[in-house]
């Protein structure tokens, strides 16, 4: 089997893995806006709530009604780039209640755990059933009789993040790390690599399409959709394989391959741009003078690295987003 081909059947296997939690991500934004809607009057008459940003644990008072409201701001902020608030990759929500030995226990956890992931934007919030009626509501809406009880909810679309094996029940520190290491990132270098990303691709998709006019032939316009399509696959491909794989092989790619000329080159600069707004930089190949190749930078590996401009958490965001756009 040659090389382009095990090329091919690797992109694939990746896309077809991810496909149907992919999906979810383009209705996402419906589903928030429909949820939240119905709270719109009663949040305009209620008291402002904040996520603190000195990684502080919020504590609930108003149940439902303030999480809601804690959700929507934060989303808003978020998708709209809002300096005037908070926003968060990650909200935690800790259902607790009075003499409670677990939920004593997970108290002082949860505190480091806020101070620890604050520069990753998560945001964590307390209910304590026995605050109030409301927050006891809530916990009974949420479907929680056991306590402590962690439940994950996206910054950015303000959905629940659905946990492998459920909600994080019991005084279970590892399992809420576990969760945040998946789903916490850094919001403002997201929104950095989303912006680049979607900027090259608008000027490759720009390109692909610059001869098309009014008259064009159906069959045309659906050749260049694909080709665009292919081009954000095969970019997104290239990026969740050097991220994802162990192997060192996948972080590197020939300029020579058959997949990247086809699907890349052949757009031009604006193909290539796209890689680079992943983090590829392009250099002479190590064991061949004459052939170039893509690496990807190895500062995407090291979130602390002072040059670090995204990394492997904000990556995986914009590639689950692009791929859910395509299909």
């Amino acid at each position: 089997m040659s090389e382009e081909t095990k090329e091919d059947e690797e992109e694939k296997e990746e896309e077809k893995k991810d496909d149907s939690e992919d999906a979810s991500l383009a209705c996402a934004e419906l589903l928030r806006l429909a949820l939240l809607s119905k709270d719109l009057t009663a949040l305009s008459k209620a008291t402002t709530t904040r996520l603190s940003e000195d990684g502080e644990v919020k504590q609930l008072q108003r149940g439902g009604e303030e999480f809601r409201e804690i959700l929507m701001r934060t989303t808003k902020n978020t998708n709209n780039n809002s300096t005037g608030g908070i926003r968060c990759s990650v909200i935690v929500l800790v259902f607790s209640m009075n003499n409670c030995q677990p939920c004593v226990q997970f108290a002082p956890k949860l505190d480091r755990l806020a101070k620890e992931y604050k520069d990753l934007h998560v945001g964590f919030v307390k209910c304590n059933i026995h605050e109030s009626d409301m927050n006891r509501r809530l916990a009974n809406e949420a479907g929680v009789f056991g306590f402590p009880c962690a439940q994950m909810y996206d910054g950015h679309t303000g959905q629940k993040v659905q946990l492998e094996g459920g909600d994080v029940k019991g005084a279970n520190e590892a399992k809420l790390r576990e969760g945040l290491e998946t789903h916490a990132y850094n919001v403002e270098k997201f929104e950095r690599l989303k912006r680049d990303a979607f900027e090259a691709l608008s000027e490759a998709k720009a390109k692909i399409f610059c001869g098309e006019d009014d008259d064009e032939q159906e069959q045309e316009q659906e050749q260049q959709q694909q080709r665009f399509v292919t081009l954000v696959k095969t970019v997104t491909a290239y990026a969740s394989n050097a991220i994802e794989k162990e192997d060192a092989k996948y972080r590197r790619i020939k300029t020579s391959g058959k997949a990247f000329t086809e699907r890349v080159k052949s757009v031009g600069d604006e193909g290539e741009k796209c890689l680079r707004a992943f983090g590829f930089e392009k250099k002479k190949d190590d064991d061949d003078d004459e052939e170039e190749v893509y690496e990807i930078s190895p500062v995407v590996f090291d979130e602390f690295d002072e040059n670090n401009k995204f990394g492997k958490r904000e990556m995986r965001r914009v590639i689950k987003m692009l791929r859910a756009l395509t299909g």
